[in-house]
């Protein structure tokens, strides 16, 4: 009975071992591969937190080219805006030696204006001055090109374009009245009222400017009667005097905002619109290693949950920029470290699996 029970206890000791093994390689499947699915999407994570940053350093520097550009452009109508201030009379001549100055280094500025206060009364006086100056064909009128009729009542002002630089390639916007158009009209309104600078919406004039034609955007500032009374609405309403303006491509400002800068990979859009349901794409700045270079975004970019949108800072809410990746971006973030660590950690789990499946070598040792 002793010897019996011994050789049944030598039988069960050998199988157990031999079940263990037979069960390891399962035990080693379920545990290595939910790690390994694991470890992916741990790695992924940190892949897109690291490329989300990356995007967002690259579009806050090419945010800040752009805004530096356009503090330039404000600069320039403050400096406008201070020669009136110190002026009593800007005649045409020093206005075109100023605005020259100013726009020397300046290839985004169309055209610097100044649109004078004029009744009724003084139309007349206008339109024979500016013929003194040289132009026979002047008239108030609007942005179509007709000719205003007269005041039915003396009460009644006009603005019309009276000096505009460069004269020869925005002649056609002398004369215009602005503030008779519904487009400009409120934006005036708001420039003389509040005191300050006032951005227009995208704007289409009928520029002489060929293939440079295109939406601009048009800065408007009031200039007061030194005398006059600035405390109060009405104050300001009855010394008004004019407005000088300042009209640019939003295009080119981007362009020459960008033109140094390095575009590793991101298009930048610029919209306008009151409510995020109203943006409109008002230009397209395609990546500039972008062997395509096209000039609209693709959709794709939108969809895939990487794009950035900022307001324009000193455009007022309603201008903003959105930068969307380029393929550049993604040839630099190609995210396929996670991918190797899958493919490691199953490759390793499955060499564990197949090395505990195989038999143990019997020893030859007798």
């Amino acid at each position: 009975m002793v010897v019996g029970e011994r050789n049944h206890n030598h039988h069960e000791g050998a199988a157990r071992p031999a079940r263990l093994r037979r069960y390891l390689p399962w035990v080693i499947l379920a545990i290595g591969v939910p790690l390994s699915i694991a470890a992916y999407f741990s790695v992924k994570d940190w892949e897109k937190a690291v490329t989300r940053t990356d995007f967002e350093i690259l579009s806050a520097s090419h945010s800040a080219a752009v805004y530096n550009e356009l503090s330039r452009h404000l600069d320039v109508s403050e400096a406008l805006l201070g020669l009136y201030e110190v002026s009593p009379q800007v005649d045409r001549r020093q206005f075109a030696q100023f605005t020259t100055t100013l726009m020397a280094k300046h290839n985004d500025i169309q055209a610097m204006m100044w649109a004078p206060r004029v009744s009724a009364t003084q139309r007349t006086a206008l339109a024979k001055q500016a013929a003194q100056n040289g132009f026979m064909n002047f008239h108030i009128r609007d942005v179509d090109g007709n000719v205003s009729p007269a005041a039915a009542t003396s009460a009644m002002d006009y603005f019309p374009i009276y000096y505009v630089q460069p004269e020869k390639q925005n002649d056609d916007l002398l004369g215009v009245d602005l503030m008779a158009d519904p487009n400009y009209h409120a934006m005036l309104e708001t420039a003389r009222d509040t005191v300050q600078l006032t951005v227009s919406p995208p704007v289409q004039l009928n520029l002489k400017s060929g293939s440079r034609m295109g939406n601009g955007v048009l800065l408007a500032q009031a200039v007061y009667d030194k005398d006059g009374n600035m405390e109060t609405v009405a104050g300001r309403r009855a010394g008004l005097e004019g407005y000088v303006l300042q009209l640019f491509r939003i295009g080119d400002l981007i362009e020459e905002a960008l033109k140094e800068s390095a575009v590793l990979g991101l298009d930048i859009s610029v919209a306008y619109g009151r409510n995020p349901e109203e943006l409109q794409r008002n230009y397209f700045h395609s990546s500039a290693p972008r062997s395509d270079h096209i000039s609209d975004s693709p959709s794709h970019d939108l969809t895939n949950g990487l794009h950035l949108r900022t307001p324009l800072e000193g455009l007022g809410k309603s201008w903003g920029l959105m930068f969307t990746p380029a393929p550049r971006f993604w040839s630099n973030h190609q995210m396929w470290t996670s991918w190797a660590v899958l493919a490691t950690g199953l490759l390793l789990t499955l060499l564990l699996a197949i090395l505990a499946w195989m038999p143990p070598r019997r020893s030859n040792q007798p």
